[in-house]
């Protein structure tokens, strides 16, 4: 089993220097990830992600004209935050633990001095640039083929809708794949289907412990689209922007910790203790 081998931290004090070597290691370990991750195999993953969405509102586009924007907002958000979003940081920030347990190189990250959160941090920073920079495209090339009045409003608040998307998903499945490391995509998957795709529709308080009720409450509070409007007091939220983003920002805070607390006292089982 691998084994916390960090005792300076316990013996000496965090100081301002040793959060800068920190920071760095998280730095230097996210450009590691993002130049081993341009592969082929994850290059058309990434275009699959930013050209779903395209296609589907071109398609929408040849049969449909743009009438009223509610409707096309509204399918370009659930595109984009809940779809695209959700099956990026699936492919990229369930897995933190698992593939390196595969590649047999956790014991080595894992005893470098503060290397668990290193390759924590490392890992859902990396999830989260990949997966917002399809997001963020895919909404570029909807909002030209919609071509709103207001482009510059459409696709700024989808995109921060995606951001925020990208930061509290990914904290979830950061979470659920340092927990579930063997069987980590059939608990992401069963996750999302049973909260963010069931329980967030449910017009009962459980919807709003989901993300995507906060994000959908958003959405309400930041556009006068009538298509959600009508769903402003169950399915939609109709809190504060405040307390959408206040719980946002809890869940995202709690994964988090959650998942560094977990990485940093579990003993994961590897292949040369016989439990790969």
């Amino acid at each position: 089993m691998d084994q916390e081998l960090s005792p300076s931290t316990s013996i000496h004090p965090t100081t301002p220097q040793t959060q800068r070597a920190t920071l760095g290691m998280i730095v230097d370990f996210v450009r590691f990830e993002l130049s081993r991750s341009v592969t082929a195999g994850r290059l058309a993953v990434w275009f699959l992600l930013i050209a779903f969405p395209v296609v589907i509102v071109a398609l929408l586009r040849v049969q449909r004209s743009v009438d009223a924007i509610d409707p096309w907002g509204n399918a370009v958000y659930f595109l984009i935050p809940e779809v695209t979003c959700l099956l990026g940081l699936l492919l990229w920030a369930t897995p933190a633990v698992g593939t390196e347990l595969e590649g047999q190189t956790w014991i080595y990250l894992a005893t470098r001095t503060r290397g668990r959160m290193v390759v924590l941090a490392g890992k859902y920073v990396t999830a989260i640039l990949w997966t917002f920079a399809a997001a963020a495209i895919s909404l570029i090339g909807c909002t030209v083929l919609i071509g709103p009045d207001d482009p510059g409003r459409f696709c700024g608040i989808l995109t921060l809708l995606a951001a925020l998307s990208c930061l509290a998903h990914g904290a979830q499945y950061l979470l659920i794949g340092v927990f579930f490391f063997r069987r980590t995509m059939v608990a992401a998957v069963f996750y999302t289907l049973v909260a963010e795709y069931g329980l967030s529709f449910v017009p009962a308080i459980i919807n709003q412990l989901t993300v995507n009720y906060q994000l959908r409450g958003l959405l309400t509070r930041w556009t006068s689209w009538r298509s959600v409007q009508v769903f402003d007091d169950t399915t939609f939220g109709n809190e504060s922007i405040a307390r959408h983003l206040l719980a946002l920002l809890i869940v995202t805070a709690v994964c988090l910790t959650l998942a560094v607390y977990r990485v940093r006292t579990a003993q994961y089982p590897t292949q040369q203790d016989g439990g790969g």
